[in-house]
Formats: C-alpha cells, structure tokens, sequence
C-alpha cells in the first residue's frame, strides 16, 4: 500500500465509524527479522451492530475487521459467534470464524480459518504473541476445545487441531482455593475468633498429547493471587518437547505487567521460540499499552519487535 493512501484511508474510517464506535485506538509496530519494518495502525471497536460488536483497523499493511454476538438460548446456556476477516495491501485475504457455548456442565469451543495470505502480512508480530500462530502462507486450520465440570474442583478437558500438524489432547485440571488463618478484628464481633481468608486459586493439570510428529505427558500448574501477581508453568515430555511459562507482576510505577516465553520445537507451523513481556496503565480518559516480544522462526532466524498502543472511550460514549 503506498504511504500516502494510508493517511487518507484512516480519517475515513474514523468519520465514518466514530459516530457508533465507543473505543478508538492508535497504535505503531516495530518488527525486525530480516528488515525493519514499521507499521501505524488505527481502529474503532464497540460499534454497535445487529445486536452485536464490531471492530475495523487499518494500517500501512491492510484492513482487518471482526464481529461477536453473544446470544442466550434456553434451555441450552449461553452462545458467542464471531467472525473475523483481513486483507494485505500486498494481496490474499485471511478469513476466521469461532464458536463458543455452554450448557450446564459442558463448556465448547470451536474455530476455523482459511487463508492465502500468512498471518504476518497483516501483524509483523504475530509469530512472537503468547499463543502459537499458524505462519503458513496458504492453508486452512481448525481447532476444537471442550471442558466438562466433574465437580466443582474437578474439570475434564480435551482438545484437538486440525490443519498443519493434527494432534489431539485429553487431561484433567484440580483446583485448589488457597486460604490463610486471620484472627477477628478488635472491637467487632468474634474478636479473637480464628477466621479464614482466600489468598488465591492454585490449579493443577495432567494429561497426554498426541499427533502428527508429537506424543508425550503434559502436566501443568498456576497460581492466581486475589492481590493479582500469579505464575504458570506448562510441559510436553515425550516425543517431542514443549515448555510454556507466564508470570503476572504486582503493579510498578502505575503498570500492570506480564511475561511469557515458550519453546515448543515440535510445533511444524508456528515459531517454536517466543517470549515477550506487556505493560499498561490507565492514562487520562483511555489506557496505554506497550508491548515487546521476540522469538526464532522454524529456519532458524531470530526476531524482535516491539509495539505501543492508546485506547480510549470516546467522548459521550462512557458505559
């Protein structure tokens, strides 16, 4: 896309969309793997539509747009339907759909997409974000999740991919809420009675995951605190290796901060090495967040990038 069209594409869309949007946001990436690339971008999110919400941004590499609606259908539970579509500049066309519902006990979750574009002609960031990206420049993916509740500190869960490398996961989670002993308040009632308090949830995992190049244990476990900082920690042992870490910080300086890393070599579609560390804070009517990651493609080469981005409810538009 030529530089100078982008100016002009993006005062557009904020006059056409800022009359129903409630979010706006300006944001800038930097990406370096064999050159440096720098890439504004500006969206609307919240507009109101069919009962639903719309998001739209454009940038100096192509539009993107998606859509969730959220519907209640008795007696079965609560369903959200989403689309999502994307356009380079440069040619292709990138198309997403996802599904997710629950009812009683049962909680689904299922998506899919085609693509002739690959995932990086829209982000330059998207093979270092958190969870694995397909980086494929043609192709087609879907995904399938399901958790059962067995009871309340007992869920069963089980997944499956489809697409690059079909694999398919089956474990168990064990939550645990964590609690420490206080002594009653002077002056109230039960004064020096022994009480409880939560101090966070401690969740354990285990289970197997097997497919395509990858079949071994995984075992997991996290912790969230009620003050906020937790930690989690993820691993693949078998044939095949995989491990996933991430750590929520206590607020510094007004930021709320967050880090992850993973190494997952057996992984043939996304980068196998990640990590990445956000921060953001609220600031005048909107928040900020600043963001960098890196990580090393399936060739081998290593990349960085970075990115800032301000959003902020638009006057009169406060819920």
């Amino acid at each position: 896309m030529p530089p100078l069209r982008f100016p002009h594409i993006a005062c557009a869309a904020l006059l056409l969309g800022s009359a129903h949007a409630t979010d706006l946001d300006f944001g800038v990436s930097l990406a370096s793997v064999s050159a440096l690339q720098l890439v504004p971008q500006v969206g609307l999110h919240d507009l109101s539509l069919a009962g639903g919400r719309l998001d739209a941004s454009v940038s100096t590499l192509g539009v993107q747009g998606g859509y969730e609606r959220s519907l209640t259908l008795p007696p079965l539970g609560a369903v959200t339907v989403g689309a999502e579509a994307g356009v380079p500049w440069g040619g292709g066309l990138r198309l997403g759909a996802r599904v997710a519902g629950s009812a009683g006990p049962v909680a689904l979750n299922v998506g899919g997409s085609v693509f002739t574009a690959s995932a990086l002609a829209l982000d330059p960031l998207a093979g270092w974000r958190p969870e694995p990206t397909d980086l494929r420049p043609t192709g087609w993916a879907a995904d399938l999740g399901a958790r059962y509740r067995v009871s309340r500190a007992l869920i069963a869960v089980a997944g499956g991919e489809l697409g690059a490398q079909p694999n398919a996961s089956l474990g168990i989670e064990q939550r645990r809420d964590l609690t420490r002993a206080t002594q009653g308040v002077p002056g109230e009632a039960g004064e020096g009675e022994t009480e409880t308090e939560s101090t966070g949830t401690l969740t354990l995992r285990a289970g197997v995951r097997g497919g395509q190049n990858v079949l071994g244990l995984t075992g997991g476990l996290s912790y969230a605190s009620e003050a906020g900082p937790g930690a989690s920690l993820d691993l693949l042992v078998g044939r095949g290796f995989g491990v996933q870490a991430a750590l929520t910080l206590p607020e510094i300086l007004g930021f709320s901060s967050s880090l992850y890393a993973a190494y997952e070599p057996w992984r043939a579609a996304a980068a196998p090495l990640r990590y990445g560390l956000k921060a953001s804070r609220e600031l005048g009517r909107g928040t900020l967040v600043l963001a960098a990651r890196g990580g090393q493609t399936q060739a081998g080469v290593s990349g960085f990038g970075a990115e800032a981005r301000y959003r902020f409810t638009l006057p009169g538009r406060e819920p």
